[in-house]
């Protein structure tokens, strides 16, 4: 099994160089915007605007404001992306390109598959928010003569890495919706639909102050990118809640793949109705 891991991890040095210079460019980019920033453009009230509204709680009038609820409410959102790329790239992936048959072959059984593909997919997660968290302390440190702001590098850092539970959530999510959907194109359907309405539905439920009570059914809420989290650390608690979802979604695509006719094309019911 931990052959097959490093082969997985290795096949993918691609996908993990992409994203890591993808997620270095958006870092530049958006921290080096700031002290640009015009004063007009901090003090706007984006909450007047119904449009920002439904991004979320946007703020620009400080910088630990335009990091944690600009920069990092949608770095969040990348990194779902990544991780429903890669949550469907194995299993789903590799059957539509029809090497999962020779995997198959192995003196592995299938738990232990699918278990070398989640380490995989959460040692690929955890290097690119790395490089990520070493992109954002860097271009801080570099404009930090012109910030006024209590935090430091290393609280950038904490705060890019603590995007690690919400990431193998939506990788373990997508690696169990490629055992029991017919084709990636399917799994990478639905968690997309997923990721947006998870977001999105975040967002304006918060807008409805009856509908509040909804909003910890979203992965989103427990995601450590508030200012107060970038002063004070991840809450432990949110980042356990996600690591549990995690860890539950695991265990279904388990036993999900253990069920599945391997390169039929099925549903994973479909198979559980001909018996």
């Amino acid at each position: 099994m931990l052959s097959l891991f490093w082969h997985e991890v290795r096949a993918r040095r691609g996908l993990f160089i992409g994203w890591g210079v993808g997620l270095v460019i958006f870092f530049g980019v958006y921290l080096s915007f700031y002290p640009a920033l015009p004063a007009e453009m901090r003090n706007l009230d984006l909450q007047s605007i119904e449009l920002y509204r439904a991004f979320g709680n946007l703020s620009m009038a400080t910088f630990e404001g335009y990091i944690g609820s600009t920069i990092f409410h949608f770095f969040s959102v990348l990194v779902a992306v990544l991780a429903i790329v890669t949550g469907t790239g194995v299993l789903a992936g590799e059957e539509d390109a029809g090497t999962l048959e020779l995997q198959l072959a192995l003196p592995l059984a299938r738990w232990q598959l699918v278990t070398a593909k989640t380490l995989e997919l959460a040692v690929i997660g955890f290097g690119v928010l790395a490089v990520a968290g070493l992109a954002a302390a860097g271009f801080f440190l570099a404009i930090r003569a012109q910030l006024t702001t209590p935090l430091d590098a290393g609280d950038l850092f904490r705060a890019t890495v603590s995007h690690w539970p919400l990431v193998l959530l939506f990788q373990t999510l997508s690696l169990w919706l490629g055992a029991v959907t017919p084709s990636r194109r399917v799994a990478l359907a639905i968690a997309t639909v997923i990721l947006i309405v998870s977001f999105l539905g975040y967002n304006l439920v918060g807008m409805a102050p009856d509908l509040e009570g909804l909003r910890p059914l979203s992965p989103f809420h427990y995601r450590p990118s508030t200012p107060e989290m970038l002063n004070d650390g991840p809450a432990l608690g949110d980042m356990a809640i996600l690591t549990i979802a995690a860890l539950v979604f695991y265990g279904l695509a388990v036993v999900s793949f253990d069920r599945r006719d391997v390169t039929t094309g099925t549903w994973l019911w479909a198979r559980l109705i001909r018996r």
